[in-house]
């Protein structure tokens, strides 16, 4: 059997922008045209044309990565890759090196299930007119009290794990300046599941996260890739990897 790469969409070269964002992707069919449709209104309105829209389908298993190939080819700010599955976490660090790689000044994190709402992103973009990172807090939320306990407890193990406090440390919602990825993100494992987690761990205790806050939608469509149990269940292992990869954060 033919080993599936990581493939960039060759139909377009890539232009040099300062600005990236990052959007992992997977069985999104049904959200992914309107959330890339509602982003690029949004993105075109404050940055003009400097940015390029990275779409990472994480190995889909539905007709999504045909949407959006057929997208980038009426956008020309629309670049997608195509790679093998790894999870959301590990699709990001691709994301992110990828970005560092073409140049990137700024990279902006965003999930593709329409929960993510780009209204706040112009607050976002002029906070970081004074700070390195900027992430959204999830504030409130209309997926259910679950989810909200679930992204508390995930900081509270963090912090215990780190003591480093960050108040909503998975949140899929982050602009960061190159300076504080370019020499981090090599320092993340493999397989470390939750890597944002870590990332943000990271980035606070180095640089200081400053936050606006957001309201987290209702999914456009499909079902989570990462279950409200899934967490419960990597609880464990992220509390072990995150005391593991202490030392990481003492010698960076």
């Amino acid at each position: 059997m033919k080993k599936r790469c990581a493939c960039l969409n060759i139909l377009k070269p890539i232009t040099m922008t300062s600005y990236w964002v990052i959007m992992p992707v997977y069985n999104e069919e049904e959200a992914v045209p309107k959330v890339i449709k509602d982003w690029l209104e949004v993105l075109k309105s404050t940055l003009g044309s400097d940015f390029t829209f990275c779409a990472i389908n994480d190995g889909s298993k539905d007709n999504t990565l045909n949407i959006l190939n057929e997208i980038a080819l009426h956008e020309k700010n629309v670049k997608v890759v195509d790679k093998p599955n790894s999870g959301h976490g590990q699709s990001c660090v691709f994301g992110y090196k990828l970005a560092l790689e073409n140049g990137a000044e700024w990279i902006f994190q965003m999930d593709s299930d329409g929960q993510c709402d780009p209204q706040y992103f112009p607050a976002v973009i002029e906070a970081s007119k004074n700070q390195k990172v900027v992430y959204g807090y999830r504030k409130t939320r209309d997926d259910g009290t679950k989810r909200f306990l679930i992204s508390r407890v995930v900081s509270l193990f963090a912090y215990l794990s780190t003591g480093v406090w960050v108040k909503d440390a998975n949140v899929p919602y982050r602009l960061m300046h190159r300076s504080t990825l370019e020499n981090y993100v090599n320092k993340i494992p493999a397989d470390f599941h939750l890597a944002n987690i870590l990332l943000s761990v990271i980035q606070q205790k180095f640089f200081g996260i400053s936050w606006v806050t957001i309201h987290f939608l209702n999914r456009a469509g499909g079902t989570p890739s990462v279950k409200a149990y899934s967490f419960a269940k990597h609880g464990i292992k992220l509390f072990r990897q995150l005391n593991q990869n202490n030392n990481r954060l003492k010698q960076a």
